[in-house]
């Protein structure tokens, strides 16, 4: 059994929530758990588990917790305070590590233990294991960050909260098996993210991209396929565009559409998609959309491709499931897992192996026999947040 503090529970009517906002309250990059955090945030803030106040709180490696009431003012848009104060915890109090900050629970330990002393239990949200799984993926300081991180929550951590129960499977291996932790490891559980993109207005998009791409031949229904994703390399990107260079090699038509910011060692990338010959026609990559333009684009696209060769979750399947928009995603445990049978899946190596797979789903799109994904369950944040709320609520009567 894990060790709890011995003081006896706080007879507060209200406990502090406290839920870690460091990096988005420092820089709100809009894209990936940033969207996470602001969404989930916004809906513990309307209905916050029962007992509890939600707090906003942040720090950084060198400065401790603080309430962000400053971010919390920027994003309610009340009134800013002067001055973000220090955290005061009591016993009863949970932190919840909604953001993720592999660079700064580490260095902020000391807060951890002396917050645990005082009876606060702490609890993190798990995104994924991909910077310990495939190193390759990302800079040698990200990797080497998120494994102090997973070191630093196997030591103070009372609950994970992973995004799916694929990364719930993954994140109890790694307990057992990187820390040995077993009876006294902390408790995991699982729950799904949710989507709440505004409705789109009537718009051209279709129309816009047709009538710019001098290939175009309406008789011919060219496809318009969606790609949405900051551009990194496990997104698969390149082994899509790839195929789609065979595709038109061999006279297709079909268009596609990329929808995500520039990432990390992607420089070769970014330049043959800016110089491709396609640019510009039936290739299209548009680095900063907005909710309302992605909104538009998945209503009115033919298609999402969602090429990612690993994932915690796959949030753009859930997003284009809310416009019934057919699927089509590499055969992930965790894309069966949130997309179950409403979607085409493939098996590819490299873009070779992909032609003819995505020749034949473009096929499928054009006569109208592709899998659509409006009977998908999934959630709104509201629901999402539900679910998360459970967790904690779990957590909570543990102690």
């Amino acid at each position: 059994m894990r060790v709890r503090p011995a003081a006896a529970r706080c007879p507060r009517p209200t406990r502090q929530l406290l839920v870690d906002v460091s990096i988005i309250a420092s820089h709100d990059a809009g894209t990936g758990i940033q969207r996470v955090v602001r969404s989930l945030l916004l809906q513990l803030l309307e209905a916050p588990p029962p007992g509890f106040e939600i707090r906003p709180v942040r720090g950084t490696r060198n400065i401790p917790y603080r309430y962000a009431d400053r971010y919390l003012a920027s994003l309610t848009s009340s009134a800013p305070t002067e001055e973000d104060e220090s955290v005061q915890v009591f016993n009863g109090d949970i932190f919840l590590g909604l953001d993720l900050t592999s660079r700064i629970v580490p260095r902020r330990q000391c807060d951890l233990f002396k917050w645990r002393a005082k009876g606060v239990r702490c609890a993190f949200v798990v995104y994924d294991l991909l910077p310990l799984l495939h190193q390759h993926w990302f800079t040698p300081r990200a990797a080497r960050s998120f494994r102090h991180w997973l070191s630093t929550l196997a030591i103070h951590a009372d609950a994970l909260l992973c995004i799916s129960s694929s990364v719930s499977e993954q994140m109890q291996h790694c307990l057992t098996q990187r820390f040995r932790l077993t009876d006294e490891r902390p408790a995991t559980g699982w729950f799904h993210l949710g989507a709440d993109l505004p409705i789109a207005s009537a718009g051209t998009v279709t129309n816009t991209l047709l009538r710019t791409n001098p290939h175009s031949d309406a008789s011919a229904s060219p496809q318009l396929v969606l790609m949405v994703g900051t551009i990194e390399p496990r997104k698969g990107h390149a082994q899509v565009l790839d195929a789609f260079e065979i595709l038109w090699q061999n006279g297709a038509e079909d268009t596609l559409i990329i929808a995500g910011r520039q990432g990390w060692q992607v420089e070769s990338l970014v330049e043959r998609l800016t110089r491709h010959p396609e640019a510009g026609k039936r290739l299209r990559w548009f680095s900063d959309t907005s909710d309302s333009q992605l909104a538009q684009l998945y209503s009115e696209l033919n298609g999402l491709v969602m090429a990612s060769e690993a994932e915690g979750f796959g949030l753009p399947l859930v997003e284009a499931a809310q416009y019934g928009m057919p699927l089509f995603a590499r055969d992930l445990a965790v894309f069966r897992e949130v997309a179950s049978e409403h979607a085409t899946y493939f098996t590819a190596n490299n873009g070779e192996d992909l032609a003819p797979q995505l020749a034949h789903w473009l096929e499928q799109l054009r006569s109208g026999t592709a899998p659509f994904s409006h009977a998908m369950k999934s959630l709104t944040w509201s629901a999402s947040a539900e679910q998360l709320k459970v967790l904690i609520a779990d957590l909570d009567r543990a102690n």
